[in-house]
C-alpha cells in the first residue's frame, strides 16, 4: 500500500540478474525476498497478495543500462514504465502494463531516457524554472506491483493502493540525469 516496508535492497554490483520474489531466504545476495519483510500494520489484502507471488519476477541488466523483465509468478505483473508508455505510443506516466506470467520484456532503455532528459532540459532552457527535476527523475524509475494491478480498469487508482508493489531507481540513469541537470545549470549560469 502507500507504507515503505523494509530497508532500500541495494543490487550489488556484479550480478546482471536479480530475483524479486515472496519467500524467505535470500542467500546469494542476488534475491530480494519478500517474504521475510515484517510489517506490523500488514494488511489482509498485503497478506492475500504475498501468498501469491510465488517465485515473482527477475530483473536482468544488459549492455549499457537496459532492463529486462521476467515475470516468473503464476500471476500477472503490472508496471508503469516511460519505456513501456513509449513503445506503445501511450502518454508517458499514464499507462499500467500487463505483464503475463513466463513474460521476458524489456522496461527500460537507458540511451531512449537520457535522450529524453537531455530533450526536456533542452526545451526547457527558455523558461526561467528551469526543467521539473521530478519528472525528469521519473524517466529513471519504474514501479512494478505484484499479483494486483492498478489503473482506469481497476478498483485501485494509483499504485500506492495495491498490495504489494515495488519502485526501481536506476543507478546508471540518475547518474547521467545529474550530469544533465549540472550542464543545464553551466549553460544557464554563463546565459
Amino acid at each position: 500500500m502507500d507504507v515503505r516496508v523494509g530497508e532500500v535492497f541495494k543490487a550489488p554490483a556484479g550480478f546482471p540478474i536479480i530475483t524479486v520474489d515472496g519467500y524467505m531466504d535470500p542467500s546469494g545476495g542476488d534475491r530480494f525476498c519478500l517474504g521475510r519483510l515484517s510489517n506490523v500494520q500488514r494488511t489482509e489484502a498485503s497478506h492475500r497478495a504475498r501468498l501469491h507471488i510465488g517465485r515473482g519476477l527477475q530483473l536482468e541488466h544488459r549492455g549499457d543500462g537496459d532492463v529486462w523483465m521476467r515475470c516468473l509468478s503464476d500471476h500477472a505483473l503490472f508496471v508503469q514504465s516511460f519505456y513501456l508508455d513509449r513503445e506503445s505510443g501511450r502518454t508517458p506516466g499514464g499507462a499500467v502494463h500487463k505483464i503475463y506470467p513466463g513474460a521476458y520484456i524489456k522496461v527500460f532503455d537507458l540511451r531512449l531516457c537520457h535522450r529524453e532528459m537531455q530533450r526536456v532540459s533542452y526545451r526547457d532552457q527558455d523558461h526561467s524554472s528551469g526543467p521539473h527535476v521530478d519528472a525528469l527523475r521519473g524517466l529513471c524509475v519504474f514501479r512494478v506491483s505484484l499479483v494486483k494491478g492498478w489503473g482506469q480498469q481497476y478498483p485501485r487508482r494509483c499504485i500506492q493502493d495495491t498490495p504489494c508493489w515495488l519502485e526501481v531507481h536506476l543507478h546508471r540513469a540518475l547518474q547521467l540525469l545529474d550530469q544533465v541537470l549540472h550542464l543545464y545549470d553551466l549553460i544557464l549560469n554563463k546565459a
